[in-house]
């Protein structure tokens, strides 16, 4: 019997270890235990950004780099490169401070000689049989015009219509399927979006020139009112006027046409809707008909009489206003004022400077009769005018 209770005593005294043992190292396994903290993921495990798409696309070449050179690849084949040639006056008896002093072209009808001036410019073809867009300003009194396909072919070219205000012209040659380009929407324009310019600047042919559209609705006259030009950071130099501003899918947006002489990165074009909404009448009708202006006028390039130009002259006044050149068709012109007259009188009253004599026509209605005193060839002449309409410009 003792030796059984000798026994059991031994048996608790155990399960007494181990009961304790499991309490110790509960408690050691809790204070060393908490909520897991989340482990920063390896770099393997990092989430990698998804790629964006490119704003322009060419099948499987979407980089910038291709963008371009495929742009090139469509566009320049339907770019042209345009020669003129016009007959220029000059006038060598004139003193030099007096050409000075006039400006270029005052006294093309005194004593005037002529010779042959060359321009260049550049244009797109619109039609596979020879219609091409260019400017005005680059054909504007052209007596010949060649247009340069790429590859070297030569054409003599005829304007089918043109119009000075907006500086628009169309040219035909006699070809057919030629490449011509595709016509955007310059409506859907945004400052910031990439443009694409072509031209002929200074004699280099198949020029290309990168940039963005800098703002919208521009005014060359007015910089404080709103016109309707596209600006561009694109290079465009003399040669560009009339090439195309394409986007980065190929389709004419702008056509080419000033820069800012004496700034850095700013040029003009004109948005490519506008000839869209024209392109009709310049084809069948030759010109645009714009909204007749309220405005009268009398057609003339003026001066004001000075003392140099009373001494040199011997005239019996000092007051006046001197016409340099006469406007064909105008007023004036109708009426039989000729370059070199002297203007002393309107409705007998008397005139001393250019400023005061278009402040009276503007006074004026269209269709009034005004009565001018001339001084022609040493004696004084009346000749009465009436007074038209200003044409658009």
């Amino acid at each position: 019997m003792a030796n059984f209770k000798h026994r059991y005593q031994k048996l608790l005294t155990l399960l007494f270890i181990v009961i304790a043992t499991s309490i110790i190292t509960s408690a050691v396994f809790l204070a060393f235990s908490g909520p897991k903290k989340q482990l920063p993921p390896t770099p393997a495990q990092e989430q990698k950004p998804s790629v964006q798409q490119a704003a322009f696309s060419f099948g499987s070449d979407s980089s910038w780099e291709n963008a371009i050179i495929n742009v090139n690849k469509k566009v320049a084949p339907a770019v042209v490169y345009i020669d003129t040639e016009r007959t220029v006056k000059a006038n060598p008896m004139i003193p030099e401070f007096f050409r000075d002093f006039f400006g270029p072209g005052f006294f093309d009808d005194y004593g005037s000689r002529e010779y042959k001036q060359q321009g260049t410019g550049s244009g797109f073809i619109i039609r596979p049989d020879g219609y091409i867009v260019t400017n005005y300003h680059v054909i504007e009194n052209a007596d010949k015009i060649t247009v340069n396909l790429r590859g070297g072919k030569k054409y003599d070219a005829k304007v089918i219509g043109s119009d000075k205000k907006y500086d628009l012209a169309i040219l035909k040659i006699n070809a057919k399927n030629l490449p011509f380009l595709e016509l955007g929407d310059s409506d859907a324009l945004q400052i910031g979006q990439w443009v694409v310019a072509f031209g002929n600047p200074y004699g280099l042919h198949e020029t290309v020139t990168t940039g963005i559209i800098s703002a919208l609705n521009r005014s060359l006259s007015n910089t404080a009112e709103e016109g309707y030009l596209i600006q561009t950071d694109a290079a465009i130099n003399p040669g560009n006027s009339g090439g195309p501003l394409v986007d980065l899918n190929g389709r004419v947006i702008g056509i080419n046409e000033a820069i800012l002489s004496n700034a850095q990165n700013i040029g003009f074009a004109i948005p490519i809707n506008l000839l869209e909404d024209n392109l009709e009448a310049l084809i069948t009708e030759g010109k645009i008909t714009h909204k007749e202006s309220t405005r009268p006028w009398l057609g003339i390039y003026m001066q004001d009489v000075n003392e140099d130009m009373t001494l040199y002259f011997n005239l019996p006044f000092k007051t006046g206003v001197y016409v340099g050149r006469v406007v064909q068709d105008s007023p004036a012109d109708k009426a039989g004022i000729l370059p070199q007259d002297i203007i002393t009188q309107i409705n007998r009253e008397e005139i001393k400077s250019g400023d005061e004599l278009a402040a009276k026509i503007q006074e004026m209605k269209i269709g009034d009769k005004i009565s001018l005193l001339i001084w022609r060839e040493n004696a004084f002449k009346k000749i009465d005018v009436i007074l038209e309409a200003r044409p658009e410009e």
